[in-house]
């Protein structure tokens, strides 16, 4: 269902892990040598045969839909990965939907929207970039505003459809409500799921000034923000707050979220030193402490629905407090900003330009330098009003 395509390879039906990896592997191989269909058939019908896997349908039927929902898919992802890249949001801010005239049945929707410029932030891709259903090909451009005005004779972004839904009934007996034209299960934009990690890694390679911009740019334009808070943070939080007693770290380190360009340059300039990104990390021990129950101040720990809200405190905090031990300044940053109950306030702490080691995709262990996460918590502001261990910054 949505997302999941993004991140697996997808057979309806086919459950032993080693008949989907060997498709995968011919699908694969079809993609990267740029072979057809009847290409693919003929190796399904030796995986097929090893198998001895007893699909549904008609041979030419189930090898088509494998085939294109697979490719269509992830060639949708990679595009939307280009589309909204900061860099080529700047330039080609707009997105016209393109049906394909290809395709043997075409569904009138679709057809009606062919044509259709919208902003790339209109929340009406949120739900029908395409591919919109089972054999769609539609497709994104991106188109800038020359274009916009020379080519297409507008001077500025069509007005989204009404989305009209129907109701579903899934076999579990719940109940979702799916946009008109588009099929059960496709109502997401594939490839936005890996935005986050993709934005933050991209992020982690450049100055902190650049990054932080890139990121702003994102944030303005696709809701990056959000993304990376559900794609990163949130399943760490859901996973290890229940009970952070009994959970093993793997030490494996994750790129959480970001400081943004004003809180850069301020930590700049109150240091006169450069930040070595503007990238957040934090290892999996280290979000075990975060969310620790502090024994018998059970009303010290942090609520859940805090915890969640820690990517967007340390990208938009109230108040910002560097740490100052025996009259000099430390590379510690005390990032504040208001709980969800309105009353109290959220800490994070953030050791800036922290040097760790860390493992590539080949496994060798490497030097970072990162802004690091160390721990979260409620804070007084009363205590923070002492010259001799903060000062403030923002």
């Amino acid at each position: 269902m949505k997302a999941q395509h993004d991140r697996s390879f997808v057979v309806a039906g086919a459950m032993a892990s080693d008949l989907l990896e060997d498709l995968r592997q011919a699908v694969g191989k079809a993609i990267a040598g740029g072979s057809t269909l009847a290409d693919f058939r003929r190796d399904f019908d030796q995986i097929v045969a090893t198998h001895g896997w007893d699909f549904k349908g008609g041979r030419n039927w189930r090898t088509r839909v494998i085939y294109q929902t697979n490719l269509q898919t992830s060639y949708a992802a990679g595009r939307y990965q280009q589309l909204t890249d900061p860099d080529m949001l700047k330039v080609r801010p707009y997105w016209r939907y393109v049906h394909s005239d290809s395709v043997l049945r075409p569904r009138p929707q679709h057809q009606a929207w062919s044509g259709l410029i919208l902003r790339a932030d209109d929340p009406w891709w949120k739900t029908h970039y395409p591919p919109n259903g089972w054999g769609c090909q539609c497709t994104v451009r991106a188109v800038s505003l020359q274009e916009l005005r020379d080519k297409y004779g507008k001077d500025g972004a069509d007005t989204a459809p009404v989305i009209q839904t129907r109701r579903v009934e899934q076999d579990d007996g719940s109940v979702v409500y799916v946009p008109d034209g588009i099929d059960f299960g496709w109502d997401y934009a594939p490839g936005q799921a890996y935005v986050g990690k993709l934005l933050l890694d991209k992020a982690a390679t450049t100055s902190a000034r650049i990054g932080a911009d890139a990121i702003q740019s994102a944030v303005n334009n696709i809701d990056a923000l959000d993304k990376i808070i559900q794609e990163r943070w949130q399943p760490l939080v859901q996973q290890i707050y229940p009970d952070p007693a009994n959970y093993r770290p793997t030490k494996q380190r994750f790129h959480i979220g970001a400081l943004s360009p004003q809180l850069v340059d301020s930590i700049e300039q109150a240091t006169g030193e450069s930040l070595a990104t503007a990238v957040v990390s934090v290892d999996d021990s280290e979000v075990k402490h975060a969310l620790r129950d502090t024994g018998a101040k059970a009303d010290k720990r942090i609520a859940l629905d805090d915890a969640m809200q820690t990517v967007v405190g340390m990208w938009e905090p109230e108040r910002v407090y560097q740490q100052v031990n025996n009259d000099q300044p430390e590379p510690v940053y005390l990032v504040v900003w208001k709980a969800q109950d309105g009353q109290r306030y959220m800490k994070a702490v953030i050791n800036a330009n922290y040097r760790v080691k860390d493992k590539d995709q080949t496994g060798k262990r490497i030097p970072l330098q990162t802004n690091t996460l160390t721990t979260l918590g409620y804070v007084d502001l009363r205590d923070l009003n002492n010259p001799a261990m903060y000062r403030r910054i923002i």
